[in-house]
């Protein structure tokens, strides 16, 4: 599976100080699932059509036609999805942090008297009201015509977008904070707690965790004192008999929840676990027909 760089591989190398705004009509006619992107500037995704899902180590984003989401810098794994049989599309900016500090540094007067909202997250998804529905054409028509933008005019319709979003919910843009890194080991606790009823595999919990795969489960083991996979294995396990012990699920819907991908596997696996069948540890703990 490829990895790719954002925005480096779309300009050709690391951004210069010309590139410390980059913007992209982005367009494609294919579903795509779980690439691994390494974020190297923050992003503004404005998507036009489709359905966009970004992975975080500890957050997951759902963006869909009509929305606009503000990434930080990082590795994520994103989807992208077609919808209605039309192309994936959006408008696309890329912008360093410190073109983020000179916009708050240059607007601090419009921030003083905002209390950001509690909570520290990696995005922040706004609808697309009117305003931002003519900028987005307006930026399509714009790119279209020169893809190539100077840097000064990329520079003033960042800096719009962004103010327009500071007038429009000061209190959640003030919120946005930039991904620090954790020590080690509580990244990799928070990586693989927050995926557990996924469908994620060993590889791409390595690279959430900004490592190799053989690192990842050298560290793992230093701090669960056995392999991701058993891990995960015994806490989806627990999750489901945890659901289970509810009289609102069944066996056959559990499964999904946490994360398999048929009902025989999942029933084998609890069973070898726990000793009875899903179906026997509810009827067991409920004292109600299976």
């Amino acid at each position: 599976m490829n990895t790719y760089y954002l925005p480096d591989d779309i300009i050709g190398g690391s951004a210069n100080g010309s590139d410390e705004v980059v913007i992209r009509f982005y367009i494609s006619g294919r579903d795509s699932v779980k690439n691994r992107i390494v974020l190297n500037q923050n992003m503004i995704n404005l998507l036009v059509s489709g359905t966009k899902t970004v992975v975080y180590p500890d957050a997951t984003a759902v963006v869909n036609a009509g929305e606009l989401v503000v990434l930080s810098t990082g590795n994520v794994l994103t989807s992208e999805l077609l919808t209605g049989g039309q192309q994936f599309s959006s408008i696309l900016f890329y912008f360093s942090n410190e073109v983020l500090n000179r916009f708050l540094i240059k607007y601090d007067h419009l921030l003083q008297t905002v209390t950001p909202l509690g909570g520290r997250q990696p995005f922040l998804i706004f609808k697309q009201d009117s305003f931002i529905k003519h900028f987005t054409a307006s930026m399509q028509a714009l790119l279209t015509a020169e893809n190539d933008l100077p840097s000064a005019l990329r520079l003033v319709k960042l800096e719009e977008l962004l103010l327009y979003l500071l007038h429009m919910d000061p209190e959640r843009f003030r919120a946005i904070r930039i991904i620090t890194n954790d020590r080690e080991q509580l990244q990799i606790k928070k990586v693989v707690e927050s995926h557990v009823g996924q469908l994620i595999t060993v590889d791409e919990l390595a690279f959430l965790c900004h490592m190799s795969t053989s690192t990842f489960k050298r560290r793992f083991r230093e701090i669960y004192d056995t392999t991701p996979q058993k891990w995960l294995l015994t806490r989806k396990l627990e999750m489901a008999a945890e659901l289970l012990r509810s009289a609102g699920e069944s066996p056959s819907g559990v499964y999904l929840k946490v994360g398999y991908q048929n009902h025989s596997s999942f029933s084998e696996a609890f069973r070898n676990h726990f000793g009875s069948t899903p179906s026997e540890y509810q009827q067991k703990r409920l004292n109600v027909a299976p």
